[in-house]
């Protein structure tokens, strides 16, 4: 197949994203005519076994799929109008806000966005992945699940990666993601020093994923500077899981103490436990999350709780993406923003009867 690749004006090799492959490298790749091609492609009858599987071996070895939209490209023009977005679960009210974001930026621009839920599947990114290219989108934010097709992908199309890192992309994209540590420490810190806690537990989602180890270390940090020893239920997967770490974990302390939870559904399912031990919010327990209110449907007291600023995770993530598409070689980029940490309710910081939280962004 051709080479995509030009000089630079230092003489150097530039980048450029490999076209997707043709009907016509499949022919020089196989041997076989673009006829042939095609009716193995649309399985037709009358075609060997021996001739099918060898072109079928030269589709896999190019990732060859069919582009579903080359007719109304060649009336249309060589853009498509689409955006592709890839989120793990729209159940969670961050990654809702987040394809709220992205729409509204890529409808105002007359593009259409395309929108994959990968259920943290690797599977199911790698499939959304393919049709993306049938289509021919134009640019891809996402969310990764850890499938390796997106680095494959990024070679082919501008990709931007929002909210954690995957490693094997941080030579091939840009990212955008928020100061997890630095917010996660400040606030187990004010459970403890603010609220004279001396009992802080963690209740933690997979530490596989980038931005829930970045908020475990940020408790660990500030346990250990407040010289106070860690009790953490980490690697769970779902709400009810969750809730029987934590409910094990608060049964062995006593009141009043604090938890901390990385992410929505352990926070749902922290409250979930202590609600079911008898203990009161923020009496008995004071509770600390990452955007604790972000559980689509369910309604509850005001959390004290680190909002991921979304808004401006999809501006940044928008202007990186565009000049990937304007200069493929860019060195690639990681752009960290900060979280607004909001005291409300559940510390006891905020009365109920308060006109709204106090709000402080973290590395002010």
């Amino acid at each position: 197949m051709a080479s995509d690749e030009g000089t630079g004006s230092d003489g150097g090799a530039r980048r450029r994203f490999s076209r997707p492959a043709r009907l016509v490298d499949l022919a020089e790749h196989s041997g076989y005519s673009i006829k042939t091609i095609s009716r193995v492609l649309n399985n037709e009858p009358y075609v060997s076994e021996r001739t099918r599987a060898e072109v079928m071996k030269s589709v896999h070895e190019l990732g060859y799929v069919a582009d579903h939209r080359a007719r109304s490209l060649r009336t249309t023009g060589s853009r498509s109008g689409y955006v592709g977005l890839i989120v793990p679960d729209m159940r969670n009210g961050f990654f809702a806000d987040l394809a709220n974001a992205v729409e509204k930026r890529v409808s105002a621009a007359g593009q259409t966005l395309l929108l994959g839920i990968s259920d943290e599947s690797t599977a199911k990114e790698a499939k959304y992945l393919d049709v993306f290219r049938q289509n021919r989108i134009e640019m891809l934010m996402a969310v990764p699940a850890g499938s390796d097709a997106l680095t494959r992908f990024s070679e082919q199309v501008p990709t931007v990666v929002l909210d954690r890192m995957q490693p094997g992309l941080e030579d091939a994209v840009d990212f955008v993601t928020a100061n997890n540590r630095e917010s996660a420490r400040a606030l187990t810190s004010h459970l403890i020093r603010a609220h004279g806690l001396e009992r802080v537990l963690m209740v933690a989602g997979e530490k596989e994923i980038s931005s829930v180890r970045e908020r475990q270390a940020g408790y660990y940090e500030a346990m250990r500077e407040a010289g106070l020893q860690p009790a953490v239920t980490d690697q769970h997967l779902t709400l009810p899981d969750a809730e029987a770490g934590a409910l094990e974990m608060m049964r062995s302390l006593a009141a009043p103490f604090g938890v901390f939870s990385t992410g929505s559904r352990m926070y749902w399912a922290a409250m979930s436990a202590a609600a079911r031990l008898g203990t009161v919010v923020p009496r008995d327990v004071a509770a600390a999350t990452f955007d604790g209110s972000g559980s689509l449907g369910v309604a509850g007291p005001l959390p004290t709780q680190a909002q991921l600023p979304v808004a401006t995770m999809v501006a940044r993530a928008f202007q990186l993406v565009t000049e990937r598409a304007l200069e493929p070689d860019r060195a690639p980029r990681t752009v960290t923003v900060e979280c607004d940490i909001e005291y409300g309710m559940t510390c006891g910081c905020m009365d109920p009867s308060s006109a709204g939280p106090l709000v402080i962004r973290t590395g002010r």
